[in-house]
C-alpha cells in the first residue's frame, strides 16, 4: 500500500497543534519526529507533551533518540501506531524491534543517509514492519533530497520484497516522490514540501489540495 504522510519536526508546541488541527479528516496518518539533542544537536517538543493533544490520525513517531528502546515505555502514553527508531544509536535493533511489538505497535528502523544499507544485518530488515530510509541528513527540516537514496531503496526492496514497507523521509516534492516510487517506496513522508503556506498563512483548503495532489501522485 502506498501513502503520503505528512510529518512534523518542531519544538513549539502551538505549531503542532495548528498543524494537527489541519490534518483532521485531511490525512490517514501523521508523523511527528521527537528529537533529544544527543543524536543531533536540536531538540524536538517532548513525547509527554503531546498526551495533551487529541491526535486524529494515525500517529508514527519517528524517535531520532539515543537508545531508542529506552523509549518505548514513554511512547506507549501516547499510543502510535508505529514507532521507529533510529538503528545508529541502537545496541541492540533486535530488542528494540521485538520490545515494540510485544508493546502492541508496529516497529520500524530508520537509517540515515549516510548509514550504508549493507552495514545492518538482513535480519533486522526482515524482522522490522516498515524500513525508513532518509534523503536527507537526520534532525532538521527544509533540506534539499539527496538522490543517493534512490540505490538504497533498491537495495533494501531486493532484499524485502513486498514483504515489508520501505518509507522515504526528506525533502520530498512531487517529482522526488515519482522518483522514490519508482525506485521501490511505498511510503512518502512529507515535512516542509507539505507545509507550504499561500500568503504566509496555512489554510484548511490548501492542505486538503496539498494532501490530494500529493496522493494522487502515487496513485
Amino acid at each position: 500500500m502506498t501513502e503520503v504522510v505528512p510529518t512534523i519536526l518542531t519544538s513549539d508546541f502551538s505549531q503542532l497543534n495548528e498543524r494537527l488541527e489541519l490534518l483532521k479528516d485531511v490525512a490517514n496518518r501523521v508523523q511527528i519526529d521527537i528529537i533529544d539533542g544527543k543524536f543531533v544537536e536540536n531538540k524536538t517538543v517532548s513525547i509527554e507533551s503531546l498526551k495533551e493533544l487529541e491526535i486524529e490520525p494515525k500517529l508514527d513517531l519517528h524517535l531520532m533518540v539515543k537508545e531508542p528502546k529506552e523509549w518505548i515505555n514513554r511512547a506507549l502514553e501516547v499510543l502510535p501506531d508505529r514507532l521507529i527508531g533510529q538503528v545508529e544509536i541502537m545496541s541492540d535493533a533486535w530488542s528494540f524491534i521485538n520490545q515494540t511489538v510485544e508493546a502492541g505497535m508496529e516497529a520500524g528502523i530508520a537509517l540515515d543517509l549516510e548509514t550504508p544499507v549493507e552495514s545492518i544485518p538482513e535480519e533486522i530488515f526482515h524482522l522490522a514492519g516498515t524500513i525508513l530510509l532518509l534523503s536527507v541528513k537526520a534532525g532538521l527540516g527544509g533540506q534539499r533530497f539527496d538522490e543517493r537514496v534512490l540505490l538504497k531503496i533498491g537495495k533494501v526492496k531486493s532484499i524485502v520484497g513486498d514483504f515489508v514497507e520501505i518509507g522515504v523521509d526528506g525533502g520530498l516534492q512531487e517529482k522526488e516522490i515519482l522518483l522514490c516510487k519508482r525506485a521501490g517506496a511505498d511510503i512518502f513522508y512529507v515535512g516542509s514540501g507539505f507545509w507550504q503556506p499561500k500568503d504566509g498563512l496555512l489554510k484548511k483548503e490548501d492542505i486538503i489540495k496539498r494532501f490530494k495532489d500529493l496522493t494522487a501522485l502515487i496513485a
